[in-house]
């Protein structure tokens, strides 16, 4: 079995770049979502070159943090403060009016900037906490724009492993995610999950292990809810169990990249 390890976030906050560069010097890290909207997407950018074997897609961000696009020509993504309107914010206020022409022009320069400042196309293009029919119809547009075909999520035979989160809760088919409180992030045990089999990565020719993985600090609790639960995932990349997990059952850890250079020579 061939295996994606990925960071999500990557660059949203000095935090999370921190934690994932660990995962990557130290643990099996292999792919991260570049987040450009923000400065910290800048210093994400220039500290993720010098490893080369890990690919580098684009988390498109419309909730957290700065945007790209001076707030006045994105009115409907911006709080009166010129800072996204949260996910969490959105739901709890039912604000679902975003306009295609300010999503379209803020992801477009979220990819120019992630151009510019990686100096190619990112290998793919997914969405952060929130979508809407109109972010998703400019997302499409953008993606014919740019040629960029993948979304990390949604490929024909990359299984997205089962993940840790809600595990235990009672959650019934059409419920909305309750709320994924500090405590239970607290009590999450993601390696015992991982080496229990609980992912159901077996069986599958390409697997993907999807992490929001990172250092927990003040302002990324600010801005997130996942918060605690990144540093347990940053510890179980980092684990030796895993490595010989990894091992074990013969996983070969590949990037995105690779992943699509396999698919072209098929």
């Amino acid at each position: 079995m061939k295996m994606i390890v990925r960071c999500a976030d990557y660059g949203m906050t000095d935090s999370i770049t921190d934690g994932a560069l660990k995962a990557i010097r130290d643990g099996i890290l292999t792919d991260v979502g570049l987040m450009t909207n923000s400065n910290a997407g800048l210093r994400a950018a220039l500290l993720i070159k010098p490893f080369k074997h890990v690919s580098i897609g684009q988390d498109l961000n419309l909730v957290s943090g700065t945007p790209a696009t001076d707030p006045s020509l994105i009115p409907t993504l911006v709080g009166e403060n010129g800072q996204f309107i949260s996910s969490v914010e959105r739901k709890k206020r039912q604000l679902f009016d975003v306009s295609y022409e300010d999503a379209y022009l803020e992801m477009d320069n979220q990819i120019k900037r992630f151009i510019f400042l990686i100096g190619r196309k990112p290998c793919y293009l997914t969405g952060h906490s929130f979508n809407t029919p109109a972010t998703d119809a400019a997302t499409n547009d953008l993606r014919k724009k740019y040629n960029i075909t993948a979304d990390c999520f949604f490929m024909p035979d990359l299984f997205l492993g089962k993940r840790w989160y809600y595990q235990g809760m009672d959650i019934k088919p059409g419920d909305r995610k309750p709320e994924y409180s500090l405590e239970i992030q607290g009590k999450t045990n993601v390696e015992e999950f991982v080496l229990s089999g609980k992912c159901e990565f077996e069986g599958h020719d390409f697997a993907f292990l999807a992490t929001h993985c990172g250092y927990c600090d003040g302002e990324l609790m600010k801005m997130s809810t996942f918060s605690v639960i990144r540093g347990k995932e940053l510890e179980m990349l980092c684990s030796p169990k895993i490595r010989k997990w990894i091992s074990a059952q013969k996983i070969e850890l590949i990037n995105f990249d690779e992943y699509l250079s396999l698919h072209e020579k098929n």
